[in-house]
């Protein structure tokens, strides 16, 4: 799992990289840099809730039974 951890880190460098580049470009309008940025922003949010549900998972302690036993 933590191949999975380090792609998505890589992912989110690559999009803050994205959106500092579309930032810096002093000839694209303000118009055209919301535009480019909001499909690198609703990236990035998947990416991260991605990571935390991922995380939880790791985290989590999974044991063994059934809970058809249990007393109602």
């Amino acid at each position: 799992m933590d191949r999975v951890f380090q792609s998505v880190d890589a992912y989110l460098k690559d999009l803050e990289a994205e959106m500092l580049r579309i930032v810096d470009d002093q000839s694209i309008p303000l118009a055209e840099k919301n535009r480019l940025m909001e499909p690198i922003a609703d990236t990035k949010k998947v990416l991260v809730r991605t990571k935390s549900a991922l995380l939880e998972i790791k985290n989590k302690e999974y044991v063994a039974g059934c809970g058809m036993h249990k007393i109602r």
